[in-house]
Parts: C-alpha cells; structure tokens; sequence
C-alpha cells in the first residue's frame, strides 16, 4: 500500500516536470493557499487538499486485504490417543491371562497325569516284591554288602591320598629347610650370575653350578696332579726327588690360595678382592687364570699378600701354578 502510495506521487511530480518543460518559466509546486494571481493562472499548481483529495480516492479504490489468522491445530489426536492406549493395555492384560489360566490346566494335567503313573508304578512293583517272595531281601542285602565294599575301597584310596599329601608336606618342608640353610649360608649375591630379578630356584641352582665348576677346576688342575705325584712315590716315599717335592708343595700350596680366595664369596671376613667372580667365570670355561686381572705385588707397604711372598721366598718358591692371593700375582716378575 505504502509503495503504491509512493508510486503516485513521484508520477504526479513527473507529469509536474512535463509541463513545465512544455512551459520552462512554470515550476510544479504543492502550496497550501493560492494568491489571486496564482489563482487566474494556477494550472501548474496543486493545493494539498486537491493532493489530499487524490490520495484519498486511490486508497478507496483499491482492494481490502485481510489478514489471514493463524489456524489453530486441532488437539482432536491427542484426545483420540489415550483412551486408544487404555484400550490396547486393556486386551493384553486380557491376554495374559488367558494366557495364564491355560498354563494352569495344562501344569494341572501334568500333574494327574504324574499321580497316576506313580501309582501304576507302586502297584506294578508291589506285585513284583509279592511274586518274588524271599528273593527280595536277598538282593536288599547284596546290594548292602556291595555298597560296604566300594565304601571299604574309597577309604582305602583316601587313606593312600593321606599318605601322599603327608609326603608332600614333608618333602616341601625339607626343601624349605634347604632353601633357607642355603640362603643363610651361601653369599649369593656375590656369586657369578646373580640376578635380582630372577627366582630363588633358579638363583640357588646357579650357586651349585658354581661350586660344581670351581670343585672341578679344583681337581683337574692341582688334586689330580698331587694324587699321582703321591702315588707314584707311595712305595718308596723316602726316595721322593726334589723336583716332585717341590712340584707337591707348590700344589699344594696353589689348592690352598685357590680356595682361600673362593671362600671370600660366603664369609666376610675372608674377602680379598672383587675381581674373584671374573676369575671364576674363567674356571668355568678352562681357560684358568686371566693375566690382565691380576696386579703386582706392592712391597712397599704391608699387606697379607707380602707376607705369604716372603714365606715362599724362604721355602724357594720361585713360581707358583696358581699365583693369585689378594688380587696380586705372588710370582716373582
């Protein structure tokens, strides 16, 4: 409406503008009161009533529009929805129980149904127990004695299982008595091979490998010498040379300092050095001794190591097969 309005008033401005270009001493102008001059020659001119007029006129002729109301929704669903839904809770409860009801006969059917063969079967073995007489308590007793035998054989088997679980009782008990001796006795941390984070089994088991290897070591490079310098001069001992006497005492004297050195791994107090793990680790291999760690002897200053040098030097011996006390190489350099 409003654009409408607009629309007629610039085409009257626009016919205004036309005229005046057919008369360019004329302008188109809206005044509210006209002199007389204006009056005589007032085509050009509009007065706002006559405008007024106009507008009033287009407005009257133009079509009333009304406005549309909103259409309200209808709740007639809503209204329809919970009696449907009464209706439908309604028939399944019918159903149940119906449902219901018919399990009943149904378990009632089965039941008479039970009753009556139970009774058959009652008439069919008392008839049976009154055919066979004196039969009857025969087999009661049979089947008595059958029953005390498997009993007798299971207490049997119980008893055998007693046994077996005391042993292993014992067994367990002896093994946890080892296990502690070994532990208390035994040093293990400064075996070679000791790891924390493996089992005590598998760490005790380490320990006697050990023991085993340093036992052979033992006997293959020093007792089996001594037995057979011994036994080759057991018949005439006096007659023994001095290079087999002193070849025994060096021996000897080597078994002693081997394991002097390896009872530091279990007591304290004997400990000479860190480097005995290393060493037994060669055993194992049979290479014996490895020269790079071992250290001269400093003479300079007392030490166990001194004092048994100084003892081999007043026996004169010079070069002994298993030179190591104290991490120090007691052979003369």
């Amino acid at each position: 409406m409003r654009y409408k309005i607009l629309f007629s008033f610039i085409l009257l401005l626009w016919s205004g503008k036309f005229f005046a270009q057919q008369n360019e001493a004329r302008h188109l102008r809206i005044a509210d009161t006209l002199t007389t001059q204006e009056k005589t020659v007032k085509n050009p001119v509009l007065l706002q009533s006559e405008l007024d007029s106009l507008i009033k006129i287009y407005v009257a002729n133009q079509p009333v529009q009304l406005a549309k109301e909103p259409v309200k929704e209808s709740n007639s669903s809503n209204q329809y929805l919970l009696p449907c839904l009464f209706i439908i809770i309604a028939l399944l409860l019918v159903v149940l129980l119906l449902l219901y009801r018919h399990q009943q006969r149904i378990n009632r059917a089965v039941t008479e149904l039970n009753e009556k063969t139970t009774q058959k079967e009652l008439v069919v073995q008392l008839t049976a127990k009154d055919k066979k007489g004196r039969s009857a308590p025969q087999s009661l007793e049979s089947r008595i004695n059958d029953l005390n035998a498997e009993l007798h054989k299971l207490s049997k088997e119980n008893e055998g299982l007693n046994r077996v679980i005391k042993e292993y009782n014992g067994i367990q008990h002896e093994y946890d008595s080892l296990r502690h001796g070994i532990l208390r006795n035994y040093k293990i941390k400064n075996y070679p091979g000791y790891d924390k984070t493996k089992d005590e089994t598998w760490v005790m088991q380490a320990v006697l490998e050990t023991e085993n290897t340093v036992a052979a070591y033992a006997y293959e490079k020093f007792l089996k010498p001594i037995l057979f310098i011994t036994d080759a001069n057991k018949n005439s001992p006096a007659k023994l040379s001095q290079e087999d006497g002193n070849k025994l005492l060096d021996l000897l004297i080597s078994l002693s300092l081997l394991y002097i050195e390896y009872l530091y791994l279990r007591v304290n107090e004997l400990s000479v050095g860190g480097k005995m793990v290393e060493r037994i680790k060669g055993f194992s291999k049979g290479s014996g001794v490895d020269a790079s760690l071992l250290k001269k002897l400093d003479t300079e200053f007392g030490s166990r190591a001194l004092v048994i040098r100084m003892a081999l030097d007043k026996a004169a011996l010079r070069q002994l097969t298993y030179p190591v006390f104290d991490e120090t190489n007691l052979n003369n350099q």
